[in-house]
């Protein structure tokens, strides 16, 4: 593993706080606002891969409970 710069480092450690204590009040509550979007965008995402899952394996299981009925 290679060393780290210590005033990188050290820098790194500020790195959030320096910059919201740059910003405006408006651009810290866009920034607030696009994160949020961003992890709801996420969440409907996943939410709709779920569901189109759920689709294929309840036709899946029709087709079973369909093939086992015929057999009977």
């Amino acid at each position: 593993m290679t060393p780290k710069n210590a005033a990188a480092v050290s820098l790194g450690r500020k790195g959030g706080k320096a910059r919201a204590l740059s910003l405006t009040p408006e651009q810290r509550s866009e920034a607030a606002r696009k994160a949020v979007e961003a992890r709801w965008a996420k969440a409907d995402k996943l939410i709709d891969e779920i569901k189109e899952r759920s689709k294929k394996l309840e036709k899946r299981a029709v087709a079973r409970l369909r093939k086992t009925k015929k057999g009977s």
